[in-house]
């Protein structure tokens, strides 16, 4: 008999189907309850490998939370409103994502589900959960296909077939769950999900409203958005619909192809991988997906021609709920409509994670990632996304140290310097929260990192040749993002990259209170300023090569030179200058905010507004979210990029000035950008409420006002 101090709370039990399928599958567990007047149900719950939980019908909430192999979480909720008097029927509609999908949400090989209720009824406990007594149906009428990305996230897209079938599944009891356990038993051992309460709030599905009508059936949401949908159509018995969700119109090319050119150009074609399918019964019938579509625009169509009759075409939109939101204005109507569009791209980038692009592979990238968080911080003063995002990345650490690209995600992908921009992205926690503890819980996954680098230095101290994707901007010429060379010799970028790396985590550790890490990654990253200097700069041409081997040059390794203190003070300015007046190509979209800082650095700032002509482009082709890359002409693949947010920063940190002086915004500065504009007002949240920063020119000087939060203090 076990003792005291082993007995726990038994939370009831996985349920799992007996049947193996390699396809994704919807499957449907159903019960039913009584309850009295005045009841309440309180339910945690998980599914593998997505759910939604609905009482009586109406959709109470959707989970899990996109977590990891190693982390699966459980969502609570309240039900009470949902109950009536009498007979209750709770459902978990969970699909179960196929053996060959790509996703960021871990499953297993079978579905499975788990519940627990607090029902209190009557002033009694009536507690229940999954176990024998629940039904469970397999969805015969719905089939998936993969979208349009490289490893899309859940789920794929549907298939629906014209007629409804549900079939029987069996499934049987798996295992009893003891969450005061922390799915650990007395042994150590793990259960086979080790469940954890989610960390972050439920997504917001705005309430629905009608698509504006552009044409007999094609629908604008009049700006690019991620949202659920929901059609009701009627086509002949048979006919194949399809609903295409496009990013933005195409516009003729002049030779009978089409490109992207103005976004929403009159007649011009939608299209796109992206597109559920209904089979037609004659009748009205409503589609509703399970997961948010991503889109500006949808045509719904029928293969062969047929008539088909929309009723119905609705959307909610769909977003992480980032509240208290900051403002910003000015007297350029060019940057306002900035801060707009930069906003509308950084929230359909925000869901249960970051991710890249909502069309494409919803995946969340250390790269990208590390912008989007920092622009969260300038947008809402909710920083549970980005500490979850940490968390999640920490986990797909490799046996060399390295990070996986992108994480969660079912696809191994390593890119190495995206393992440095998880360093960048802890020190911005650090500084805009101040919460060491758990900063001091992620050194361990900063000194890893940067052995792993060391583990791949070479004779010359150089971070050199591994077997990974060397990206580092999307340039015309440079292979999957890699500058020529990079797979045959050390890349200076990534290794000026790696020297701002350890200055960043010897900050980090100086704050954290582990003064010998500190000095270490400091004396390093001086190592490494020397081996650059040394290899990689070009004196006869003023520059830093691309490689050590080649003389080809970009702005890249300039900014990344001054960012990273391997040159400073009047030799970074002269440095820059030469930059800026030699013809060696620029960054695009993924690398400018980092162009900006150095900008910023070095004394010529001014430059940003030549910057800024990329955004002024996209907007006169009416673009209403941001591109992944410029593509002028061509394609931007991606229509909607989070790392391409940067006006928000600029505006924001620049032009109204506001940063932090201290971790945690207990100190702060204001110091206004004012050269190009007449007056500026706005908002910046921080953890102690919003700063008011209003700013405007009177008889040639500038009139400053500032309103601080308690607790917030101004310095120089």
């Amino acid at each position: 008999m076990a003792s005291d101090s082993f007995k726990r709370r038994m939370d009831g039990y996985w349920i799992r189907v007996d049947e193996y399928r390699a396809e994704t599958a919807f499957y449907c567990f159903k019960k039913t309850f009584s309850a009295g007047n005045g009841s309440s149900l309180v339910v945690r719950a998980c599914a593998d490998t997505r759910y939604q939980l609905y009482v009586n019908g109406v959709l109470c909430c959707e989970g899990p939370c996109q977590g990891s192999s190693y982390q699966r979480y459980y969502e609570t909720v309240d039900c009470s409103d949902k109950l009536k008097p009498g007979e209750n029927e709770i459902v978990m509609k969970v699909m179960h994502v196929g053996a060959e999908s790509f996703h960021s949400t871990f499953k297993k090989d079978r579905a499975a589900a788990w519940l627990y209720a607090d029902l209190l009824s009557d002033g009694v406990k009536k507690p229940f959960y999954t176990d024998g007594g629940w039904q469970c149906f397999r969805d015969d009428s719905v089939s998936f296909y993969p979208g349009p990305g490289l490893h899309g996230s859940v789920p794929e897209f549907e298939r629906h077939e014209s007629v409804k079938k549900l079939s029987p599944v069996t499934y049987h009891v798996w295992y009893e769950v003891k969450l005061a356990a922390k799915s650990i038993d007395v042994w150590g051992c793990a259960e086979p999900y080790v469940l954890a309460e989610r960390p972050i709030p439920q997504m917001r599905t705005y309430p629905y409203r009608e698509f504006i009508r552009d044409g007999e059936n094609e629908f604008d949401a009049g700006k690019y958005t991620t949202a659920k949908v929901r059609f009701t159509v009627a086509a002949p018995e048979g006919a194949v619909v399809r609903i295409i969700y496009a990013e933005c119109r195409l516009t003729p090319d002049g030779r009978g192809g089409w490109r992207k050119i103005m976004r929403d150009e009159p007649g011009g074609l939608i299209t796109g991988g992206a597109y559920d399918t209904l089979i037609g019964n004659g009748a009205e019938q409503t589609l509703e997906p399970f997961w948010y579509r991503a889109f500006r625009y949808v045509r719904i169509e029928a293969d062969g021609g047929e008539d088909v009759r929309v009723t119905r075409a609705e959307f909610g939109e769909y977003f992480y709920p980032a509240d208290d939101q900051a403002t910003f204005c000015c007297s350029d109507s060019v940057l306002n409509k900035m801060w707009d569009v930069s906003v509308n791209t950084l929230r359909c980038c925000m869901h249960e994670m970051f991710v890249d692009c909502p069309y494409y592979e919803q995946q969340q990238y250390g790269m990208d990632s590390k912008n989007e968080a920092l622009f969260a911080y300038r947008l809402s003063g909710d920083t549970a996304l980005q500490r979850k995002c940490l968390f999640d990345l920490a986990q797909s650490q490799q046996p060399d140290g390295l990070l996986a690209a992108n994480y969660p995600s079912t696809l191994l992908q390593i890119i190495p310097g995206f393992s440095l921009f998880y360093i960048f992205m802890l020190r911005d926690y650090m500084i805009h929260t101040n919460d060491m503890k758990f900063v001091r819980s992620l050194t361990g996954t900063v000194d890893r990192i940067l052995e792993g680098f060391h583990g791949y230095e070479d004779e010359r101290g150089l971070f050199g040749v591994t077997p990974y994707c060397g990206y580092i901007d999307w340039l015309p010429g440079w292979d999957f993002g890699t500058p020529p060379g990079g797979r045959e010799e050390p890349l200076t970028v990534t290794n000026l990259m790696y020297t701002a790396a350890l200055s960043s985590a010897a900050q980090i550790c100086s704050a954290a209170g582990k003064p010998g890490a500190a000095s270490d990654y400091a004396a390093r990253a001086d190592a490494v300023r020397a081996a650059v200097l040394k290899y990689c700069y070009d004196g006869e041409k003023g520059l830093f090569r691309n490689t050590p081997g080649r003389r080809e040059y970009s702005a890249h390794t300039t900014l990344w030179a001054v960012l990273s203190d391997t040159v400073t003070g009047g030799d970074a300015s002269a440095l820059m200058k030469r930059t800026l007046e030699s013809d060696v190509p620029g960054c695009t979209f993924s690398m400018n905010y980092f162009m900006f800082r150095a900008l910023e650095k070095t004394g010529y700032y001014g430059y940003a507004d030549r910057l800024l002509d990329g955004w002024r482009k996209m907007l006169d082709m009416h673009c209403t979210s941001w591109c992944e890359n410029p593509g002028y002409p061509g394609d931007p693949r991606s229509e909607c990029h989070g790392w391409s947010s940067v006006p928000l920063y600029e505006l924001s940190a620049v032009i109204l000035g506001v940063k932090p002086a201290s971790p945690g915004f207990d100190t702060v500065t204001v110091k206004p950008y004012t050269e190009t504009l007449e007056y500026a007002e706005g908002s910046v949240p921080t953890p102690h409420g919003k700063i008011y920063v209003e700013w405007h020119k009177e008889n040639g000087e500038v009139k400053l006002g500032v309103k601080l939060p308690d607790g917030v203090k101004l310095v120089d």
